[in-house]
């Protein structure tokens, strides 16, 4: 760690005392930054569209939440999702997993929607989305 302070000090002192290298040095890399970000040269290719023909949605209740009530809340929004005629089966988790790599409680619910090919689906949902 000693190192490491010694290195950092040194590259500080000099960022100090060379103050205008420095900012220009950080302006530019800002204008560099804002070049690529909205002249259209990093393309939507850099980031493509997914649509894997499903949705993974959250609801997040009161953090006092209890595991009763989160399943009832679960299965009542199960029950509204599957409603709809493009989907045709959901499944929902409440709370962690029980491996507990997500620190939540029982005020969390998830659910997978699954839904049926574009074709099957209504017309008023056949609208190009946007992204």
């Amino acid at each position: 760690m000693t190192f490491v302070s010694e290195r950092y000090n040194v590259a500080l002192r000099w960022a100090i005392r060379r103050r205008m290298i420095t900012v220009g040095v950080c302006l530019l890399l800002v204008a560099f930054a804002n070049y690529l970000a909205f002249s259209g040269v990093i393309g939507p290719n850099s980031c493509p569209h997914l649509d894997e023909g499903a949705l993974w949605v959250r609801g997040t209740l009161a953090p006092s939440t209890g595991p009763d009530e989160g399943i009832r809340v679960a299965n009542q929004a199960r029950i509204v999702l599957c409603s709809f005629p493009e989907v045709p089966q959901c499944t929902s988790q409440v709370g962690a997993a029980r491996r507990r790599t997500d620190n939540t409680g029982f005020f969390n619910t998830e659910y997978f929607v699954d839904l049926k090919p574009k074709e099957q689906w209504r017309p008023v949902f056949h609208e190009i989305k946007k992204n």
